[in-house]
């Protein structure tokens, strides 16, 4: 009996064992044999080939050289310290200048040095912590880092010209203030660009800078 959509198939179609029943008519009507012997796509070797490179860039990237940073950062901020203490008794036992302009022209030398190298001392500490910051959410830590120091080290260098007081101490403050916030800045961005150094080439290979 001829192969129809009614009842069942007594002679097997090809491929089938005998004795099974034909397929019912709505799956002869609406199958198309090259589907049924579709498989689902495979993923392709590739998208397996970067996620491996990934995982091993993952891997044998550095941690972010926070043992080195903070131990800069503590050293500089110490010597800053001592430094700005320095300078500031000998601006204003040996060349009367009365420097830092905030601190008054009336403040002891000894009084207005301490509170200078206080506030070196924790401007640098807070420059570190910025720099532990930026490297745990950053993509380019250093070049952050740069342009928030730069700012914050040009308005350190302006703001003492615009307090009252000896036109000397506020220009001797400004230059204080410029050259300590820059060593700052460039020491911390140095070490952290020497201790970690990231390649550019890979799936998402980036700089520091």
């Amino acid at each position: 009996m001829p192969d129809s959509s009614f009842g069942r198939y007594s002679g097997g179609l090809p491929g089938r064992h005998a004795g099974r029943s034909a397929p019912r008519p709505w799956e002869r009507s609406f199958r198309c044999p090259s589907s049924a012997r579709r498989r689902p796509a495979e993923a392709p070797a590739r998208r397996y080939e970067e996620f491996v490179a990934l995982h091993e860039e993952i891997a044998a990237r550095s941690d972010p050289p926070l043992r080195a940073l903070w131990w800069t950062g503590g050293a500089a901020a110490f010597g800053g310290a001592m430094l700005a203490f320095a300078a500031v008794l000998g601006l204003r036992t040996l060349f009367g200048v009365e420097a830092p302009v905030f601190a008054g022209e009336h403040t002891a030398p000894e009084a207005a040095a301490g509170s200078y190298a206080l506030c070196a001392f924790a401007g640098t500490i807070q420059g570190t912590a910025l720099m532990h910051l930026l490297l745990a959410t950053a993509a380019r830590p250093v070049r952050a880092f740069a342009w928030i120091g730069g700012i914050a080290v040009a308005l350190l260098t302006i703001v003492p010209l615009t307090l009252k007081g000896p036109l000397d101490a506020a220009f001797a403050t400004s230059g204080l203030n410029l050259v300590g916030g820059a060593a700052v800045v460039v020491l911390l961005s140095a070490v952290v660009a020497a201790a970690r150094p990231f390649s550019g080439d890979g799936p998402r290979g980036r700089s520091p800078w």
